[in-house]
């Protein structure tokens, strides 16, 4: 059984090739600022809601009327809608970016694999 083991300097030449494959290819991947910027408000959306849902609680513990207990009520009713689309937004775009690198590198390692197939098969030709 034959081992190998790879280098730093085999690592280094496979990512530099990966790197200038996946630019040779024109993909047509989208805005990354726009993508970063989406999965950043979806962050700051939830971390808003959660923060004015705490001070809605509070604010409604000091209120005598009930009135104004259900108007927080429902403050906090809207931030946990705000907390659940900034999650979905923030899910959305983080993860379609890693799934795209992960499908470009799935699919270079697979190409890779193939030619080291038909190298071995042509060699015991």
């Amino acid at each position: 059984m034959e081992t190998t083991t790879t280098t730093n300097a085999d690592t280094g030449n496979r990512i530099d090739q990966f790197k200038s494959d996946v630019t040779e290819l024109n993909l047509k991947t989208g805005s990354v600022g726009r993508e970063k910027g989406l999965a950043a408000l979806g962050a700051v959306l939830m971390i808003v809601g959660i923060v004015v849902s705490f001070f809605a609680y509070a604010a409604a513990r000091n209120y005598n009327d009930a009135r104004d207990v259900q108007t927080m009520i429902i403050v906090a009713v809207w931030m946990a809608g705000v907390i659940v689309f900034g999650a979905a937004l923030f899910l959305r775009y983080s993860l379609a970016a890693f799934l795209r690198m992960w499908l470009l590198r799935n699919l270079y390692e697979g190409q890779a694999n193939t030619d080291r197939i038909v190298e071995a098969v042509a060699d015991k030709a």
